[in-house]
């Protein structure tokens, strides 16, 4: 396996960590286990925004550094809304970024293999479940 593929699964943990272990870090810290999971959807969303700029050299246009600055805002934006809310759209923003990311690069680079989107896809799939849950659970 890739050092890519390895760093890509990791990050689930801290995913799993704020779901499931919330303990593990709100005793030493002082926020609550949806603020620390939003967050950290926050920062991945956002970093995996900031990949669209390298894309640029992809697509002839600014089309990529728009939508990377647009993902990174509506990013931003979940900070600001209920928590609830946040952890029903950001995997809308996750998918969107997949789409995006698919479409600005399919057939055109070689670095982006098939494998890399389906781990993509698999990933995407895989945060999707954990909001799910988040939202059912309440984080109650």
């Amino acid at each position: 396996m890739k050092i890519w593929q390895w760093l890509g699964y990791l990050g689930l943990a801290p995913f799993v960590i704020w779901l499931f272990f919330p303990w593990l870090i709100t005793s030493r810290w002082d926020i609550s286990a949806e603020q620390g999971f939003i967050f950290y959807s926050v920062i991945i969303l956002s970093f995996l925004s900031g990949t669209l700029w390298r894309k640029d050299t992809l697509a002839p246009n600014a089309c990529s550094q728009l939508a990377s600055n647009a993902f990174c805002l509506f990013a931003y934006l979940c900070l600001f809304i209920p928590v609830n809310f946040s952890i029903i759209i950001l995997p809308f923003g996750y998918l969107g970024l997949l789409i995006t990311e698919y479409s600005l690069c399919h057939n055109k680079e070689q670095a982006f293999s098939s494998q890399y989107f389906k781990m993509r896809i698999f990933l995407t799939l895989l945060i999707s479940l954990l909001h799910s849950i988040a939202f059912i659970r309440g984080f109650s």
